[in-house]
């Protein structure tokens, strides 16, 4: 039944997630289109033109980026709110299926839908970056591989910085991201239940709890980071050999504790609101 209820919100999420990975697309494909017109050769007029154009058209892409990533996040609320609170609350609650099963296949759901838009983002990424170093180093054919070579020596002299090897920090970053992701959307599930209990203004009253919960969130993350700047102080004074991914990762990790913590509360929350509390329009 689990499969079911997620085909059935999959189908509820693909539309809008396909609209904003073509927008994500196509401002990705200008971008790279502009990279390609450039030319040192030119004269400075027209370079300086070119350059102006590879500027707005980064700029293009990344408001089209922050509008994917904030897109995602409101159609998720949206399709949550829409589907257990409004009048179409009345099926889902009918379907023959417990109201944990309900709450877990959304969160799936969501959750793939951020990871393949995550994905997309650090495609489009990867691409534009190629597109822009091939293009670059095209003007130097010559020394091109030794260029390439050259710059990809940064990442090996990435542990002698940070302390961690470059593949080690991505994989820590990627398994971080995940978890907060999976955490931030049953935060905003929560912040949706709870704005139910302003009957005359749900949708503000989601918004209000989730600034809160927000500032709550932010309010504990500042706190989690006073053990590392102290470290850092100390290491500072006394020339202690102490690696900076070292003096960072267990305020990271008791930052990501804490917003778990808080996930786990609002799954609990969302279960109370559609059980105990649940008032449809």
């Amino acid at each position: 039944m689990l499969g079911k209820l997620f085909e059935y919100e999959w189908k509820g999420l693909r539309s809008p997630l396909l609209i904003m990975l073509v927008v994500l697309g196509g401002t990705t494909a200008l971008t790279c289109g502009v990279i390609l017109t450039i030319n040192p050769k030119y004269d400075e007029t027209v370079a300086w033109y070119s350059i102006m154009a590879l500027v707005l058209s980064i700029f293009l892409y990344y408001f089209g980026l922050i509008g994917c990533v904030l897109g995602t996040m409101l159609i998720i609320a949206i399709r949550f709110y829409k589907t257990c609170y409004t009048d179409q609350g009345y099926l889902t609650h009918t379907l023959p299926v417990s109201t944990k099963q309900i709450l877990n296949a959304k969160i799936l759901a969501s959750i793939v839908v951020y990871l393949l838009m995550f994905l997309a983002i650090v495609g489009t990424i990867l691409v534009i970056f190629e597109v822009a170093m091939h293009h670059i180093f095209s003007f130097i054919p010559g020394e091109y591989e030794e260029l390439r070579r050259s710059f990809f020596m940064v990442f090996r002299e990435f542990e002698d910085e940070l302390g961690i090897s470059f593949s080690a920090y991505i994989a820590y970053m990627i398994v971080y991201f995940i978890i907060a992701m999976c955490a931030n959307i049953i935060t905003i599930f929560g912040c949706v239940s709870l704005g139910q209990l302003y009957a005359k203004h749900r949708v503000a009253g989601a918004i209000l709890a989730y600034f809160i919960v927000m500032f709550i969130n932010q309010f504990l993350g500042y706190i989690c980071t006073i053990p590392m700047y102290t470290r850092m102080l100390i290491t500072s004074t006394y020339d202690m050999d102490v690696s900076p991914f070292g003096i960072m990762s267990p305020s990271m990790n008791l930052s990501l504790g804490l917003t778990v913590i808080v996930a786990i509360i609002m799954y609990f929350v969302n279960l109370h609101m559609m059980t105990k509390k649940l008032n449809l329009e």
